[in-house]
């Protein structure tokens, strides 16, 4: 199919997620036109090309939610298939017949094997815990994120062609101003997540923030490098809008991954401008960028009637206790405990987990009460729960990989990307330490396309000398 054709479709799709958007948050009972829109979407994916495919799938996994995806679900045997999942499926049988034409072939790449190590053990884990008896579809839901990562392969074939890169880029950042704009505006409605802090406002508790701090940093280098296909106004107008729902958001660990990704993106810059002397000039107008958008984001969300300088404060300072008195974090605490005495209850565990779907018993302050469940925030706790210290192991070497990698790219470039996968890395590390949104969450598909962008920028960095 033609390149026009492929576009054409690929809006079409878009199109058709607008109108599952306004479905959605028009009425909860639009599931018959959800569904129809959803079916027309599928409809369209059979026609298109492969990028124009991956397009729809990011639009989808970053602007909706689980619960949302899940109403539009239906169950093959035991397990249940949300659309994002048909579109993920879809697109690995395509990547499967270019591979048996020889044009998909899997690249020999750091990553790429520590991709295929994490999948092997999670394949292993999940076989492990039906053994066990744990319950299938709870397997599964841990079992499908880290498949995502196996989009990494088709990532590499898709950016074989240099376009593709543009187009599922602009798609991550289109989605994420999308969700942010969603975010706020169930800021006004109410709904699944939305509520308010006594000690600090409004909260709107939404996974699809942790995307959109993805197409953040895209977008914020993006105007910062002076690309030359983005507008400066919308571009701006998108990041105070992305920052405005991360404020709403009210996730301490997230702010602190943005503050840590923008930094390491920041210090690979300037170490390359160092190599000619380091200059006073853009070390102060990157510190004026952040304060402003900053000042901005707080300024909207204050202009909007949802948010104060002062809610904003708060929930960064001590008024729920300060760390000694924040439940939710004892509650960590406690669940890491229960899974560093779990595991290391014999040798075999400890090296290979318990498999996926193993509950762990432990009390929750946050709560008052004792709980049993199978998930807990802190993806490398998760892993080492489920796969031992080698899936632990496997995933902090892939991420700091990702970082180092990126880094080096960031500084022997200088390029948007760079600073881009930099920020990015850094930034999902540092929150999946207390959250798991690097093994838990859908989102793995577009992590693992990141690792490939990485790849595949190195790679060509290298063919040219």
């Amino acid at each position: 199919m033609g390149n026009k054709g492929s576009h054409r479709l690929t809006q079409a799709g878009f199109a058709v997620i607008c109108l599952l958007i306004a479905a959605g948050i028009l009425t909860d009972t639009a599931l018959p036109l959800a569904a129809g829109a959803s079916f027309l979407l599928l409809a369209l994916m059979t026609m298109a090309c492969p990028p124009g495919m991956a397009a729809m799938l990011f639009g989808v996994q970053i602007v909706f939610t689980t619960s949302f995806l899940g109403g539009l679900g239906v169950y093959a045997g035991p397990f249940r298939l949300a659309p994002d999942d048909v579109l993920q499926i879809w697109i690995f049988i395509l990547w499967a017949g270019a591979l048996m034409d020889g044009d998909g072939r899997i690249p020999s790449s750091g990553s790429g094997k520590l991709i295929l190590l994490l999948a092997g053990l999670s394949l292993a884990a999940f076989a492990r815990g039906v053994i066990r008896g744990y319950d299938p579809e709870t397997a599964a839901v841990f079992l499908k994120p880290m498949m995502g990562y196996l989009f990494f392969f088709p990532s590499m074939w898709l950016l074989k062609k240099a376009k593709n890169l543009k187009l599922l880029t602009v798609t991550i950042a289109a989605a994420s101003v999308a969700a942010a704009l969603w975010v706020i505006l169930k800021g006004y409605t109410g709904g699944e997540g939305v509520y308010v802090r006594l000690t600090s406002g409004l909260r709107v508790s939404s996974r699809e923030l942790n995307a959109v701090m993805i197409g953040l940093f895209l977008t914020g280098f993006a105007l910062w490098k002076k690309h030359a296909s983005i507008p400066v106004i919308p571009a701006a107008l998108a990041l105070v809008a992305m920052g405005a729902s991360l404020l709403l958001g009210q996730s301490r660990a997230l702010w602190l991954a943005v503050a840590a990704g923008a930094l390491a993106a920041f210090v690979a810059d300037l170490g390359r401008s160092g190599r000619e002397g380091l200059r006073l000039g853009p070390l102060v107008s990157r510190i004026l960028l952040i304060v402003v958008f900053t000042a901005g984001s707080i300024a909207f969300v204050y202009a909007a009637g949802l948010l104060t300088p002062g809610d904003v404060a708060a929930r960064g300072g001590g008024a729920d206790g300060g760390l000694a008195g924040d439940v939710s974090l004892w509650a960590r605490f406690l669940s890491w405990w229960e899974i560093t005495r779990t595991v290391t209850a014999s040798p075999v565990t400890l090296m290979f987990g318990t498999g996926f779907g193993h509950e762990i018993t432990y009390f929750r302050p946050d709560l008052f009460s004792v709980v049993s469940i199978p998930y807990v925030d802190g993806s490398f706790f998760q892993l080492l729960l489920n796969t031992g210290v080698t899936g632990a192991l496997l995933l902090a070497l892939l991420y700091a990989g990702g970082i180092a990698g990126s880094f080096r790219l960031a500084l022997e470039t200088g390029s948007m990307y760079g600073m881009w996968l930099t920020a990015s890395f850094t930034a999902l590390t540092i929150a999946a330490l207390s959250s798991s949104l690097i093994t838990n969450y859908r989102f793995t598909c577009v992590w693992g396309f990141l690792f490939a962008v990485m790849e595949t920028l190195r790679s060509r960095r290298g063919e040219n000398g």
